[in-house]
């Protein structure tokens, strides 16, 4: 944390709400991170993708959680970044 949480208590009601909204907004995006890259590395790799048990203790995930951590909408999205299908659709 980069300040102490006793500078809470100085925060008036509005801006409390506004900085916790803020650190929603940053962990979502720190999501759709997460999902883009074990998208990236079971599905773009080559020749092999790196390997579920790997990937889940990077990520602190469980294997099942990083086979469902992304979705199809994951997987375009990282294909439009690299121009490139992904290994199964190539």
């Amino acid at each position: 944390m980069s300040e102490p949480l006793t500078a809470l208590d100085d925060l008036a009601s509005d801006d409390f709400l506004r900085q916790l909204a803020a650190l929603r907004a940053q962990r979502d995006q720190i999501d759709q991170h997460i999902r883009a890259q074990l998208a990236y590395a079971r599905e773009f790799t080559a020749p092999r993708p790196y390997t579920l048990a790997s990937l889940a203790e990077a990520a602190g995930l469980s294997i099942s959680g990083v086979r469902t951590a992304y979705t199809a909408a994951d997987c375009d999205a990282v294909a439009h970044a690299l121009g490139r299908a992904p290994r199964s659709r190539s």
